[in-house]
């Protein structure tokens, strides 16, 4: 019994004869009114009077838990849940260090992803997106891939290691996740993975994220939504050709006029030949 109840179990006998008595006399007629007249004496609702006398023809005169209090009760709960999570969030992200690569060849971050599905165009011809991202000066460097095989991303990555020292950046290490197309879960293994040998030859250095912590490759994962929402959103795209063309657009656009605001708000190529002047690099 909860300390909130009006209506003790003695109570609830004492209705249950009132109600006995009040029926012989009137011969079952207006029971709703009696209900009323009994709600009106002992403070209650109707309708609690009317649960009372169905549970007393069963011979149950016990305390149930109110609705109104389990629910309460529940909510208080969600709420002890919720504020649990968010503590242990914000924790977590507490530990999490933001940092921002001085230089621009010093660490570039590389992901895949699968193409949405083109209207007209047929959905088992798969295509996926890869992209590297400097850590620095968040330039990028993408391409659309047939499959995302081992060996077709060791020939990616060294058309984007030429495509980055065409831009004065000689990349000296690279980032990626766990899956297989970038290296293998066993280390004896690596020196036979075509994506490893090809970072071997070209003297980079393989830096790996945290199984199931995306947040360690956070900032191509965050490019990854803003792509998303700024591009795949925006525009419709009538076949392959044309989805190549406006993408094309699309990354010249964010190279070289869309201004970022984790860079002070200006624009990839402007802060690599910040970079470069303040190194004192000849372009």
């Amino acid at each position: 019994m909860h300390k909130l109840t009006k209506i003790t179990p003695l109570f609830r006998e004492e209705i249950w004869i009132k109600y006995k008595n009040k029926m012989r006399i009137t011969k079952w007629k207006n029971k709703e009114a009696f209900y009323v007249e009994l709600a009106e004496y002992y403070r209650v609702h109707y309708n609690t009077i009317r649960k009372i006398i169905k549970r007393a023809r069963k011979g149950d005169f016990t305390v149930h838990l109110s609705t109104v209090y389990a629910e309460l009760w529940w909510k208080f709960k969600l709420y002890l849940k919720k504020e649990k999570k968010l503590v242990k969030r914000l924790k977590r992200e507490s530990k999490i260090i933001r940092y921002e690569k001085e230089m621009a060849w010093e660490l570039v971050h590389i992901d895949l992803h699968k193409r949405k599905n083109i209207k007209w165009e047929n959905p088992k011809k798969k295509k996926y997106m890869a992209w590297i991202i400097d850590d620095a000066t968040r330039l990028q460097y993408w391409e659309i891939l047939s499959d995302k095989k081992a060996k077709t991303l060791a020939w990616f990555i060294k058309r984007a290691y030429a495509w980055f020292k065409k831009h004065w950046i000689t990349i000296k290490k690279l980032m990626s996740d766990n899956w297989l197309e970038f290296t293998t879960h066993h280390k004896l293994s690596r020196p036979k993975h075509s994506f490893e040998i090809a970072l071997v030859k070209l003297n980079i250095k393989h830096s790996y994220t945290r199984v199931r912590r995306p947040q360690t490759n956070w900032k191509i994962e965050r490019f990854w939504k803003i792509f998303e929402e700024q591009f795949f959103r925006k525009y419709e795209f009538s076949s392959n050709k044309d989805f190549n063309m406006k993408v094309k657009d699309w990354f010249v656009f964010y190279n070289t006029k869309r201004k970022h605001w984790w860079i002070q708000y200006i624009t990839p190529m402007e802060k690599l030949e910040n970079l470069l002047i303040k190194n004192k690099v000849c372009i």
